[in-house]
């Protein structure tokens, strides 16, 4: 592939638009969206950007919509906001646009021939050469100045996001200075008094192994392109504590997924690395042909729920892999895969016009994913099990249609800043809903994402002591697909100082078996904790006595859980039920038996907060105070409306790791069927 805005390239881009109805649809619709704008000067605020993470409703912490520079709606509740620090957030998406918008307009040039879009794409790049060094270095926290410290930014308020605003802006250089529309003055005003000090700006502030550094080297990248500075490009590939090898290396598993554990951050951070491997074409670099590159790009095809989403986990919201089909574009034009991913979208992204092939010219590649062999770090096998080696998780997906179940145990590396306290979280999918979910985020800005969101009692896992867990690294023992049942074992021993956990998973016919093992030195109070997103059904036997959520805990996240009750008069062996309560599932239940519970357990219900816009979801607390052993059995059954329960009965000691069966019977009068868990 040759380099963006050379006499080549556009060559081939005019070629493609006679050629292939995608493109010539693409570039129609941009010069639709921009014909608004190209007749007049562009109207770019002398403001500095605020920060994305506080453009949410203060009451429910959704991400507002912008009525005008003043203006920002609340979609859950519609309120409107105005003032700061919404207004700076939405200049800061301003200036994000105009940079996006000057790529958009430097691309229907070399596309149409047309120059009112090379003029306006020129106009903003020297727009912000002329005041660029007016705007003032400030950060997140509203300092100015020196006082900004390292992460202070101009144009935006952080090196992160002032990299990200740039590198369009240097791609949209680089077309035009091919297609000589900039003259040698003009080139020198917008290297040295654009560029160059943005570069200054970034520098302060190397970041390592992060998606900040990823942004950072795209942005040298794309410069280096722009001036055609090798010496700049090579900078951003081979700083050894920085650059794009070092982050290839040490922040990308064998597998391809992101270290920090979150699909969001996986597909921000490979969007970067995109760029960085667009800019290196110019310069001859076969970057895209980095085998992890290469996997940044498999592993979500392996990974993947049967609905085509990821979930929330750690700093991530759910994650739909149509939303990145412009990736798909780059990845099945250079690697032949995600077919299907492409196919199902309109083609008309950046991507799709600069690089997307023509599905019926490329030989269909293997798919990578559920049923192919093992390759490095992943195991694959024919039930769907996928071994996140980096930063450790271990996802299962088996079935179609209803019959497609799907879970993932959380066991490995922290995730760095974007963590949660969340070892051995475990994620069940079926029958078309994620039934146990991760808790997610809200923007950094809103105070529970601290308060709530990262702690232990957040999640799917246990508690001990009313404390979240440290940062912590577990281990995989088994995950392993033998005769149609599917077993997955994790360990924690570093969660808590003294506290071995153990999970043991088998997934069989329509149920999912958790048994899961506290060993503790000393005596300890350790909760259980599952959160779905369903309304609990009232059972008619039980007593429902409120209860404070403080009585549980005081800390970590506790003092949330809203409507806290505690269950009374179950039988120690139970079942509970729970609707769905998103759109189209009236109809599907969760059943929740618990068997052989451990002496002296207290079984809690609680609303507990969730991503908006569903905003909560209920919380079931089992919880056994001063033990050093505590064993529970979980069987979780997605069903319909009217099943009758399960006849289920567990035969051996819980607590013991060996020789635990499980009897299963469809009714009471039904065959049984006998399951080691």
């Amino acid at each position: 592939m040759d380099g963006i805005g050379t006499p080549v390239w556009t060559q081939r881009l005019r070629a493609r638009m006679r050629d292939c109805d995608w493109v010539k649809r693409g570039v129609e619709q941009w010069k639709a969206l921009l014909s608004a704008q190209v007749n007049r000067p562009p109207d770019i605020p002398l403001l500095g950007g605020g920060w994305s993470h506080r453009y949410i409703c203060p009451d429910d912490g959704a991400a507002l919509v912008c009525v005008d520079r003043h203006h920002h709606e609340c979609p859950c509740c519609f309120r409107i906001w105005s003032g700061s620090p919404w207004d700076e957030a939405a200049v800061a998406e301003e200036h994000n646009r105009f940079a996006q918008d000057a790529r958009l307009a430097a691309v229907v040039y070399a596309a149409s021939g047309e120059a009112v879009y090379a003029q306006w794409a020129k106009s903003v790049l020297l727009f912000y050469a002329r005041h660029y060094d007016s705007f003032p270095l400030h950060d997140i926290f509203g300092k100015v100045g020196e006082e900004a410290g390292k992460y202070g930014a101009k144009v935006q308020n952080q090196t992160l996001s002032e990299a990200s605003w740039i590198y369009p802006l240097a791609q949209a250089c680089t077309i035009l200075r091919h297609a000589s529309m900039l003259s040698e003055e003009e080139l020198d005003e917008v290297g040295e008094r654009l560029f160059r000090l943005v570069i200054r700006v970034i520098d302060r502030n190397p970041r390592d192994r992060s998606n900040w550094q990823t942004y950072h080297n795209a942005a040298l990248a794309a410069i280096a392109e722009a001036l055609g500075d090798a010496g700049l490009l090579k900078r951003a590939l081979n700083d050894a504590a920085n650059g794009f090898y070092f982050q290839m290396e040490n922040g990308v598993g064998e597998d391809g997924f992101w270290f920090e554990g979150a699909w969001s951050y996986h597909f921000y951070t490979l969007e970067a690395q995109a760029v960085i491997a667009w800019a290196a074409m110019g310069f001859g670099e076969k970057l895209y042909e980095h085998p992890r590159l290469r996997s940044m790009f498999n592993i979500p095809l392996k990974a993947m729920l049967p609905d085509g989403t990821f979930p929330a986990l750690h700093d991530s919201k759910v994650v739909d892999i149509r939303s990145y089909v412009h990736l798909y574009e780059w990845a099945y034009a250079l690697y032949g895969i995600g077919e299907e991913i492409v196919r199902s979208s309109d083609r008309g992204s950046l991507y799709g016009v600069l690089f997307g092939a023509p599905l019926e010219t490329l030989p269909k590649a293997k798919q990578p994913g559920r049923g192919s062999a093992r390759e490095s770090g992943t195991v694959c096998d024919d039930a769907g099990i996928t071994v996140l080696s980096k930063p450790g998780m271990v996802s299962v997906t088996c079935g179609s249609g209803d019959e497609a179940r799907a879970l993932l145990v959380d066991y490995g590396e922290h995730g760095d800043w974007h963590g949660h306290y969340d070892k051995l979280n475990l994620l069940y999918y079926a029958r078309g809903r994620s039934w146990l979910a991760d808790a997610g985020m809200v923007p950094y800005g809103h105070e529970l994402h601290k308060a709530w969101y990262v702690h232990t009692v957040a999640h799917n896992t246990v508690v001990v002591n009313g404390r979240s867990q440290q940062e912590a690294c577990g281990g995989l023992r088994k995950a392993v697909s033998e005769a149609g049942i599917i077993r997955i074992e994790a360990e924690a021993e570093a969660a808590y100082e003294g506290v071995r956990l153990d999970r043991r998973l088998t997934l069989a016919g329509e149920l999912l078996v958790d048994v899961f093992r506290v060993t503790a030195g000393e005596p300890s109070t350790v909760d259980w904790v599952m959160h779905t997103q369903g309304n609990p059904v009232e059972a008619p036997p039980v007593r429902y006595t409120s209860v404070t959520a403080e009585a549980l805990s005081d800390t970590d996240g506790y003092p949330h859980l809203r409507q806290v009750r505690r269950l009374e008069g179950l039988p120690d062996d139970w079942m509970l039920e729970w609707s769905w309560n998103g759109e189209g599932g009236e109809d599907e239940r969760l059943q929740v038996y618990g068997l052989a519970e451990p002496r002296g357990a207290s079984i809690y219900l609680a609303e507990s907060p969730f991503m908006p816009p569903v905003q909560v979801r209920s919380a079931c607390i089992r919880r056994v105070p001063s033990c050093t052993r505590a064993a529970f059995v979980t069987v979780f059954r997605a069903c319909r409306k009217g099943d009758a329960p399960l006849s289920l009965r567990l035969i051996g000691d819980p607590s013991d790791s060996e020789g635990l069966l499980l009897e299963v019977r469809d009714g009471e009068q039904g065959e049984a069927m006998l399951w080691t868990v």
